[in-house]
């Protein structure tokens, strides 16, 4: 009889805690991603037909979306490999100052970008070995870059804008297209399949995920922990110039300032895509709809005439809950003893009501 009694009072409360796991494990998904951004798409659409839903717009939406989309997958190396890097937007600013400041004396757009990129390659080289080589905290080190970077680049500007930049650096790399195809999405579809290459199918891209899933035992399994985190942060730099060198395109200029809010957007849209902040595990596919999302919602913003302070306000919201979203899964299970408790307690027979 008591049997029958624990068994009638378990199964409510077995329902519930089912039902919990399965909401705890589609947190974070690239499905649940999906349907959000459906359910944005819709609103704006329905909100603001004749400005969000034209072909003017798409096209906006996917020059927006390149540029944050080469920082993300950028930001992803490192944060795969168990970091983050803050200085991605000082880095972009940074390398579209060396590019604007070459290009204005007359070295040619291929040999100013190839400068540009690489000097960004040096930021993310000099990240890493500060980090895995001294040991130093991600943090500390991305944002004293994050700070150099910025006087570094004022001064070599001048403390002002470089103009002036070639009409085909302009038309290749940012406001042009390449057929049907803007520019800035040909060469995010070039990154995402190079990133994919790297990640998926040579070695260090498969050490990049390990490294980050467990730091120590790759390095008891042999593996040189040191050389692949320093080879993630200069990917993760190289790529942040590239996308420094398309922000420069797009706007026409070269600027120490160019590129702020890309640091924590990048993050951002990484985790919401999938990527985990302690590392090891990370989709580009979730990435790229993480960036998709934040690409609609910050232009639906602008066609609502949100203004700017109230739009970073939101974003910040929005950041915050993607973490918290991330967490939610450990946390939950943490909970989930104490609300099959308290659930069975609440239908055993002959309790008070």
């Amino acid at each position: 009889m008591a049997q029958d009694v624990v068994s009638e009072a378990e199964v409510p409360a077995a329902r519930t805690v089912g039902t919990l796991r399965r909401l705890s494990a589609g947190f974070g998904t690239e499905a649940q991603v999906f349907v959000v951004l459906a359910v944005l798409l819709l609103v704006f659409a329905v909100a603001y037909p004749s400005s969000f839903a034209t072909a003017g717009n798409v096209v906006n939406v996917g020059r927006q979306a390149g540029i944050l989309l080469v920082v993300a997958v950028a930001q992803m190396f490192a944060l795969v490999v168990g970091g983050f890097d803050l200085s991605v937007a000082a880095n972009m600013a940074f390398a579209s100052t060396v590019s604007a400041l070459a290009m204005t004396h007359h070295h040619g757009v291929v040999v100013s970008a190839a400068l540009g990129v690489a000097s960004g390659a040096v930021v993310g080289l000099v990240n890493g070995i500060a980090i895995s080589g001294f040991g130093v905290s991600p943090f500390v080190v991305t944002l004293g870059m994050l700070t150099f970077l910025g006087g570094f680049a004022n001064q070599l500007a001048g403390g002002a804008s470089i103009a002036g930049l070639p009409p085909s650096f302009i038309e290749y790399w940012g406001s042009g297209s390449w057929g049907v195809i803007p520019s800035a999405v040909g060469i995010a579809a070039v990154v995402m399949v190079l990133a994919w290459l790297v990640l998926s199918r040579l070695r260090i891209g498969l050490y990049i995920f390990a490294v980050g899933g467990g730091r120590e035992a790759c390095r008891l399994a042999g593996i040189r922990v040191v050389g692949v985190e320093i080879a993630a942060y200069t990917m993760c730099g190289t790529l942040a110039a590239l996308a420094g060198l398309m922000l420069s395109a797009r706007v026409g200029i070269g600027q120490a300032g160019l590129g702020q809010g890309y640091d924590l957007l990048s993050i951002a849209a990484a985790v919401i895509g999938g990527v985990a902040i302690g590392g090891g595990t990370g989709r580009l596919s979730g990435v790229l709809l993480g960036v998709v999302f934040f690409s609609v919602l910050t232009t639906g913003l602008n066609i609502a005439a949100v203004t700017e302070f109230a739009q970073q306000m939101i974003i910040g919201v929005v950041l915050v809950a993607t973490v918290l979203l991330a967490r939610t899964g450990s946390l939950t299970q943490r909970l989930l003893p104490l609300v099959h408790l308290l659930t069975a307690r609440r239908h055993r027979p002959g309790d008070p009501a």
